[in-house]
């Protein structure tokens, strides 16, 4: 797809938020897919009085689903909401991209459906698929971050086109582990990319290295990112943004 004029400096990341919106409007069939096609009408199983916190899993993930689709399959085509880069980045503030939402939702249709031992394999399904959304909320904010970092976006907005020090450094890095240093701490961990659970291995040795909040936040999320590029096939890109996020 050719990415519009005025965004060609940044057409790698724009195509990556298109990719992403893509997804989101495959994940929107699957959610249409669960819902109709599966279990999910044994729903009705669970008591009436908290059967609401079972479907707002459906509620907010097809939501989520449906705006973020809608949202990122624009930017490249509707210049009246997308008139610049800044207003593309301005446009996603407040929105599901960070965090408002409840993340608790999928968690609170498993217990309660187990409260009331009722195991449909659609619910199961839906909170899964909600994590994977999740992912790509994460690799959205990274690519938004990336956007905001750059020349194109400086220009538009008067900022001096200087690179700022980063203070995250990642050494050591090998088929077999990752060494990531700030400010004294370093967390170690290992980068076995055929085992889907090394992400997850990964987001917990950062939160066990008690970095400052905004560091833990900035490492969680690019983990998240490569997460999803692992599963959409793009590992290869998303992984040297990684670095390059996450080194000085």
């Amino acid at each position: 797809m050719d990415i519009r004029k005025d965004l060609e400096s940044v057409a790698q990341y724009i195509s990556r938020l298109l990719s992403i919106g893509y997804e989101f409007s495959r994940f929107d069939k699957d959610w249409v897919h669960l819902k109709n096609e599966e279990d999910f009408r044994f729903i009705s199983r669970i008591p009436f009085a908290t059967r609401n916190k079972v479907e707002a899993v459906y509620a907010e993930g097809r939501d989520m689903a449906l705006y973020m689709s809608d949202e990122l399959l624009s930017i490249n085509s509707d210049f009246s909401k997308f008139p610049t880069l800044t207003a593309i980045i301005e446009r996603f503030k407040d929105t599901w991209v960070y965090g408002n939402y409840d993340s608790e939702v999928p968690n609170i249709a498993k217990k309660t459906c187990e409260e009331n031992a009722v195991q449909l394999w659609s619910v199961e399904q839906m909170c899964s698929l909600f994590k994977k959304q999740e992912q790509l909320l994460a690799a959205v904010r990274i690519t938004l971050q990336m956007l905001q970092d750059s020349d194109l976006y400086k220009m538009e907005n008067g900022l001096p086109l200087m690179k700022q020090e980063a203070n995250i450094h990642v050494s050591g890095i090998s088929g077999s582990s990752i060494n990531i240093h700030s400010s004294g701490a370093t967390a170690t961990t290992t980068t076995n990319y055929n085992e889907p659970t090394i992400f997850n291995e990964m987001i917990e040795a950062i939160k066990s290295k008690n970095f400052d909040g905004a560091t833990e936040s900035h490492l969680i999320d690019n983990v998240q990112a490569l997460a999803a590029s692992h599963q959409s096939g793009c590992f290869k890109e998303a992984y040297k943004d990684f670095i390059n996020n996450v080194s000085a």
